[in-house]
């Protein structure tokens, strides 16, 4: 009997819901006040044939090598978390202020676990998985590329919140500049990481050289403080810290040293050129006022009021961003103090922001205290450590001898990501349904069973 995830039809499925997945709200159909997308036609349509191979097989005394779940062992700590995390979702419906919002921030929730677990299920040899990374790399570069030809045509997509208005904001196929520049850094070291971990051609290592530069022109672009002056340089210096692990001493030759250092200086001044030609003035301004007000963002920071008393919204001296953010951390973390530290439910976050003082907004904009108010301090804490613990053996893995070229390549990039993510979760509005995050996750898992198996780990400690 064929395993299911060796399926064809069921592998082009979820190639398909996959590359939707990124591309978003853009592409689908729309019935009067209702989208259909098509990552949400094509995850439908995953799970009903998936279900409908399952029950066709229910009778067979091997079902469970049919479904192949096997290969998943390595991971069981995070499949069962994910399965208690929506449970502890459920079961916080009880308490919620507003129960459609949780019931939709559920959904949210079941489709990317799925998304997260579909990934590695899917991905359970390295033929597979490096087949699922040139999609990934097509889709990305995809994305880029857009984001380009917005920046110097100024034509929005349908998901960009500037799609109906005039604005210099490049936004790609996401909704906001912080979807997009927090997409870039997940990115990132992924591109960089392939130009001297993989065996490609040099005419394939050009061309992702090529994207990788405007993928750093885009994140110059959309202007993102977060990404740019924080997430940015710590991806950077991850990759130093681990590229003794990631390449061969003999590699660390003069020419090759030479050629990365003008590689860097080129991508530099590329970036500098683009930005000067095709980002329109006030474009150029915003970015260029956005990084320079860094410093007075902190001080706007800690110079605002600690307390919730004044109902106005604080201006400081870099406008309302920074204040804002600040007073919904801590509303929240009040809400969470009314909730006997259970957590406000799923989603109910905009139900108590709205009524909240000194707050515009009712999206937290901080991805780790959205959990942390959504669902309480036991689920946080078990998400903080199985975050942590992946960074682990991610880290173990790429450093140990045996391992395959491909594989310590994703194994090296998925950490430096997630370690990048610290400061990029903080950029969007809501992560929830931020389907990058979700994907470097499956990632990162994909290639912590890889590398397990290539190291003969039998479980994760």
């Amino acid at each position: 009997m064929t395993e299911l995830n060796k399926s064809r039809f069921l592998n082009n499925l979820f190639y398909l819901m996959l590359v939707f997945s990124l591309l978003g709200p853009s592409f689908g159909f729309e019935f009067h006040n209702f989208k259909l997308t098509f990552f949400r036609l094509f995850f439908l349509f995953l799970i009903l044939v998936f279900l409908f191979k399952v029950i066709r097989n229910i009778n067979d005394v091997d079902l469970w090598s049919v479904l192949n779940f096997q290969h998943l062992k390595i991971i069981y700590p995070y499949l069962l978390f994910f399965f208690f995390w929506l449970c502890y979702g459920l079961l916080g419906l009880c308490w919620v202020k507003s129960l459609s919002l949780g019931l939709r921030y559920l959904l949210y929730l079941f489709m990317m676990l799925v998304l997260t677990v579909s990934i590695v299920y899917f991905s359970f040899s390295k033929s597979k998985a490096f087949f699922l990374m040139k999609i990934l790399f097509f889709t990305f570069t995809f994305i880029i590329f857009y984001g380009v030809f917005e920046s110097i045509t100024l034509i929005h997509l349908p998901a960009s919140r500037f799609f109906y208005v005039v604005s210099a904001s490049v936004t790609s196929v996401f909704t906001n500049q912080n979807d997009l520049a927090t997409c870039a850094t997940l990115g990132l070291p992924f591109i960089i990481s392939s130009l001297y971990m993989l065996n490609i051609s040099p005419s394939k290592k050009l061309f992702i050289y090529f994207v990788g530069v405007l993928t750093l022109y885009i994140l110059i672009a959309t202007g993102s403080r977060s990404n740019t002056i924080l997430a940015l340089p710590t991806i950077i210096i991850t990759l130093l810290a681990v590229l003794p692990f990631t390449i061969a001493k003999e590699k660390f030759t003069r020419k090759n040293l030479t050629l990365a250092f003008f590689a860097v200086v080129f991508a530099l001044l590329f970036v500098s050129f683009m930005s000067q030609v095709f980002l329109s003035e006030n474009a150029r301004k915003s970015a260029k006022s956005k990084f320079a007000s860094i410093f007075g963002v902190l001080l706007d920071i800690q110079e605002s009021s600690w307390d919730l008393e004044d109902e106005e919204v604080v201006e400081g001296k870099t406008g309302q961003s920074a204040t804002v953010r600040k007073y919904l951390i801590l509303n929240g973390l009040n809400f969470l103090k009314k909730s006997y530290y259970l957590g406000v439910g799923p989603g109910n976050i905009e139900a108590h922001m709205k009524d909240a003082p000194k707050v515009n907004k009712v999206n937290m904009h901080n991805w780790w205290v959205e959990v942390l108010v959504n669902f309480g301090v036991v689920v946080f804490s078990f998400y903080i450590y199985l975050y942590f613990l992946l960074l682990k053996k991610l880290f173990f893995l790429f450093k140990a001898k045996g391992i395959s070229n491909f594989v310590r390549f994703g194994l090296s990039s998925s950490f430096v990501s997630l370690v990048g993510y610290f400061f990029g979760a903080i950029a969007p509005s809501t992560a929830i349904h931020f389907v990058p995050m979700w994907l470097v996750y499956g990632l990162a898992l994909t290639f912590l069973i890889l590398g397990s198996k290539e190291v003969g780990l039998q479980k994760l400690t």
